[in-house]
């Protein structure tokens, strides 16, 4: 493209809010927001504490003391969690096991699960371990119970340990079914933004499609998924089939608790390949309606493109530049450089910043006049990210595809249970 010219702007973040009934809790930092106003939802999470149960190997007694004495009572600039979120964690039981063996966790899992009635399930654990990772997660899956699995090497460390509890504590708020913060949205009022996408299992041989909800301005609402279903190219048409009736199904779900949309936003979070996921989300807009205006957006993550600021040391930009390719495709950077909080220029990660390429396919019936708009929209989404304070600027319909995929592929297709989208997880976060 030697000699061409783009146009671009620099996006600036949009300010977060923290109540459904008051435009002026706002804040641009959601530590600091969440310290002065509660989370968003706090007047209607419904519960007067969170249960928890802990399940811990007997030799981790020190670790096990620092997490809940942090968590409860705080730790240096992490003033705990009922300080933060404005309700209580409850620590219902304290479950110590001989070793870490996963059928020894399953026990005490089970245990609790009868005893407990807990609202999730915390286990820590020496180190990062598969076996144990997917015992945990496929076991309470199936219960419909969420959990966090922590460990206890990231707890040594005293000058990380206030981070580390903060992000605990923000994953437990989001994973019981609460809701952290929103964002002050430029989308229309009543737009519905879905992202669409698939995972399959580590050894290639089982697709599981899912979709997420979101309201306009970021708030998360339920996911929906298909059962593993075998990659074969004659059963692909069905695996089509049930994605377009699971597309209907959860938007008329979402028309009953929310109010029909004034719009569809789809972000399709996968290429399409021979999957075609496409060939379902039309079927299913024909199914809902022809008359609902919809736009489809394919976000790409793994773009040829690179951007560049030769005016800086880095050569990296600032996060938020947005660039024009043509009046359907835009190119955004969202791992750039941003103010820490002494507001100071940072970057947390090396080498190349990522670009996340964003385009609208023309059998959208929105106008690609909204297109910038929609840009707009993703660039704000990356701003819902429950999974920690400091975590990695990425849309919340393209994270949620990712972590999904992870553990679809970390516990193995044949654990993955109908319960996670039919039963009580479903609108809840537990997959962060």
């Amino acid at each position: 493209m030697n000699g061409s010219y783009f146009t671009g702007e620099q996006l600036q973040a949009p300010l977060l809010r923290f109540n459904p009934s008051s435009l002026q809790a706002k804040h641009q930092s959601a530590r600091q927001g969440l310290k002065i106003y509660g989370p968003y939802d706090a007047q209607r999470l419904g519960k007067e504490n969170i249960r928890c149960t802990l399940i811990y190997p007997s030799n981790l007694q020190t670790e096990k003391q620092l997490l809940v004495f942090g968590l409860i009572n705080g730790n240096g600039a992490f003033s705990g969690f009922k300080s933060l979120f404005r309700i209580p964690l409850e620590f219902v039981s304290e479950r110590g096991i001989a070793n870490e063996h996963p059928s020894k966790i399953e026990d005490a899992i089970r245990s609790a699960l009868q005893n407990d009635d807990p609202d999730i399930v915390i286990v820590v654990t020496t180190a990062r371990n598969q076996l144990i990772y997917a015992a945990v997660k496929s076991f309470l899956l199936g219960s419909s119970i969420p959990s966090q699995v922590v460990t206890a090497n990231i707890l040594k460390n005293s000058q990380s340990r206030p981070w580390v509890l903060e992000n605990i504590a923000l994953q437990i708020y989001a994973k019981i079914g609460g809701t952290p913060w929103t964002v002050m949205s430029s989308a229309q009022r009543g737009e519905l933004v879905m992202g669409v996408s698939r995972a399959m299992d580590r050894k290639k041989n089982y697709v599981v499609g899912f979709i997420t909800l979101f309201t306009h301005d970021g708030d998360y609402q339920f996911m929906y998924s298909l059962s593993p279903r075998p990659v074969e190219w004659s059963k692909l048409e069905e695996y089509r089939e049930e994605l377009a009736r699971l597309i209907v199904d959860a938007y008329r779900e979402y028309a009953r608790k929310v109010g029909k949309p004034s719009s569809i936003i789809i972000h399709l979070c996968k290429r399409p390949g021979k999957f075609r996921e496409i060939a379902a989300v039309e079927k299913a807009i024909q199914e809902i309606g022809g008359d609902l205006p919809y736009a489809l957006l394919h976000l790409n993550d793994d773009t040829n493109y690179r951007l560049f600021d030769a005016t800086h040391p880095t050569y990296v930009p600032r996060s938020g530049i947005k660039v024009d390719i043509n009046p359907y495709t835009a190119l955004l950077l969202l791992d750039g450089r941003v103010l820490d909080q002494t507001g100071q220029e940072m970057r947390r990660k090396r080498g190349v910043p990522k670009v996340l390429e964003v385009y609208m396919d023309k059998r959208s019936t929105l106008s690609k006049e909204e297109f910038p708009r929609l840009v707009r929209q993703v660039f704000e989404f990356a701003h819902v990210n429950w999974r920690g304070f400091n975590a990695q600027a990425i849309p919340a319909t393209l994270n949620y595809s990712y972590l999904i995929a992870r553990l679809v592929s970390e516990i193995g297709a044949d654990n993955w249970s109908h319960i996670a989208s039919a039963g009580r997880l479903r609108d809840k976060v537990w997959f962060l």
